[in-house]
This record gives C-alpha cells, sequence and structure tokens, in this order.
C-alpha cells in the first residue's frame, strides 16, 4: 500500500493539472476583437470542407476583403480583389462580376457573439457561424453555418508578401474602376516563350506535381512564378526566376537565415546558395546559375528542399 501512495498522489495531480489546463484560458470579447483588428492578412494553408468535399488550399486573406485560394489537388485558383473574382482552372479563365463570400473574414463572427472556452480553445459564436482561438487569439477553425469549414494546418499573419500574391494572381494593379488584363496560369513552354530565358525547373520535387506558371513584369524585367503541389497532402513549393537578381529578391521578400554553422549559404553543386526566408515565413534557396537568379520556396523539410535545388543546378 505505501508504494502505491506516491502513483496515487502523482495520478491524482496529473488529472488536476490537466483538468484545470482549460480554465487558465479566459474569455475577453475586448482582446479577441483588439487582436482580429491587429492583423492586416493572413495566409497559410488550410482543410476546407465544403459541399461534401475536403481539400488542402493554400489560401491568403488581405483586409478589407481581398483573398486567394488555391486547390493544389484540383489545379485551380480562386482570386477576389474586393470588386471582382477569377477562377483559373482546366477550362481556362472566367471573371465573375459579383462579391463573392470570403470565408477567412471571421471577424463577422465576432460581432453580437457569445463566447466561451471549450477544451484548450475559445469558441466565439452568433448566427454566422463559430470560429475556435488558440491562446494567441488565433483562428483554429472557423464554422460557417451556411456550409463551410475552414480547418488552420499552418497560419502566419501581417505577411510581407501576402498583398503582393493577390496582385500577382489578379494581374497589375487596377487603374481607377478598370483592372487591367489577369496573368493567366500557363505551360512551362507558353511560360519560356513570354520570358525568353531559359527556365530552370527542378527535376525533384518530392512527389509535387508541376500545376502551372505564372509570368510577371515587374517594372520592365519577366518574372516567372512555377507552382507545384501534391494531392491529398499538405505538400507545396514555389520556384521563382529572372534575370535581373535585385527584382528577384524584392518579389520574394528574401531574408537571410543561419543554416545552424552560423552561416546563411550552403554549396551546392559547386553554386552558392543562400539560405533563408522568403515572403518572411516559407524556407526559401536563392541562387545563381548562369544568366538566370531563382528562389525556390516552399514547406518541404530542408533536406527535401535542398535536393529540390540539386535537381536544377545539375539539370
Amino acid at each position: 500500500m505505501k508504494r502505491l501512495l506516491p502513483l496515487v498522489i502523482l495520478l491524482f495531480l496529473a488529472s488536476m493539472v490537466m483538468g484545470c489546463s482549460s480554465t487558465h484560458i479566459k474569455v475577453n470579447m475586448t482582446q479577441i476583437k483588439e487582436k482580429y483588428s491587429s492583423i492586416s492578412s493572413m495566409s497559410g494553408t488550410a482543410i476546407v470542407e465544403k459541399g461534401g468535399s475536403k481539400d488542402t488550399v493554400i489560401f491568403t486573406f488581405v483586409k478589407p476583403d481581398s483573398f486567394l485560394e488555391w486547390y493544389s489537388t484540383k489545379n485551380k485558383i480562386i482570386v477576389y480583389n474586393g470588386s471582382f473574382e477569377l477562377i483559373r482552372d482546366s477550362s481556362g479563365t472566367r471573371t465573375i462580376k459579383t462579391k463573392t463570400f470570403n470565408p477567412y473574414d471571421y471577424g463577422k463572427i465576432l460581432n453580437n457573439s457569445k463566447a466561451y472556452v471549450q477544451n484548450n480553445s475559445i469558441v466565439v459564436e452568433n448566427e454566422l457561424g463559430k470560429v475556435w482561438l488558440n491562446r494567441n487569439l488565433l483562428p483554429e477553425k472557423i464554422e460557417w453555418y451556411r456550409g463551410v469549414t475552414i480547418k488552420m494546418v499552418r497560419l502566419n499573419v501581417n505577411g510581407r508578401g501576402d498583398e503582393r500574391v493577390i496582385e500577382d494572381f489578379m494581374g497589375t494593379k487596377k487603374s481607377g474602376n478598370i483592372a487591367e488584363k489577369a496573368n493567366r496560369l500557363v505551360s512551362l513552354s507558353e511560360a519560356e516563350k513570354e520570358v525568353k530565358f531559359n527556365i530552370i525547373a527542378p527535376t525533384y520535387t518530392d512527389g509535387c506535381r508541376f500545376v502551372g506558371a505564372i509570368v510577371s513584369n515587374v517594372s520592365g524585367v519577366k518574372v516567372v512564378t512555377l507552382y507545384y503541389g501534391e494531392a491529398g497532402s499538405k505538400k507545396l513549393l514555389t520556384v521563382v526566376e529572372t534575370t535581373d537578381r535585385a527584382t528577384l529578391n524584392s518579389v520574394c521578400g528574401m531574408s537571410s537565415n543561419s543554416n545552424g554553422n552560423g552561416s546563411s549559404e550552403i554549396t551546392v553543386g559547386g553554386v552558392n546558395v543562400k539560405v533563408g526566408k522568403a515572403l518572411g515565413k516559407w524556407n526559401a534557396y536563392e541562387f545563381k546559375l548562369n544568366s538566370v537568379a531563382a528562389v525556390v520556396y516552399g514547406n518541404l523539410p530542408s533536406q527535401e528542399m535542398v535536393k529540390v535545388v540539386s535537381s536544377m543546378i545539375q539539370h
């Protein structure tokens, strides 16, 4: 009995800790609304459930009402700039000039709502739906009663490149009330004809398939972005290339990052490769091969990202 006593006490204390963990979370609607107000943009990866389907989506939401959804498993992109919506898929590009529903703007659920603690989350609810917030008051899950549920897999807030991502897919900035021609999602061969340089495509992508390319004109410099994704997974890979390194850095927002040995550079196939972050959040590798400068970024493990870079350099 004496031997069992310490174990009984330990289990009792553990049950008290587990039972009280959620009670330490306090519901404060003022703080919740202040946190939401401090967010100018959100981006990341989410599982979207709608109409009986479940898809892995990379998304960007920029206040007040612009957002992008890339359904990597369907080769489908939806972009809304607050005025009109573009849908790109295998059938081409369609323009819809009606206001579309933005499932990422949970601010509407914070009005005239009730809040309570559930497990380790704060739940806010009104007649429109529910949002689950973590201890940092950021959304974990958004459920709309109209039949759409967003489950956050990866979330970043106030990213430096969020607005640029939407502009890139939508096309150039609007001039007055008239939007200029939007960029198209094209094949590698079409993209190469537009940029007029040899695109370095990776031969190894850790199972991600090529979704399409977008060619942009940045201050007179042609920039191509290659998008890769894997069906049924959260893997995402992006390659950005141009002939002007300064333009590349401005587009990708590349920042240095130590590789663990106190250095922000590695050598791959005899080429110096800068290691860092792109757009403030993605693991990124930047290098120049012949006349082409490239940044490779995504959410693959570091060793897989290096393999992607190696396949480009040794191609």
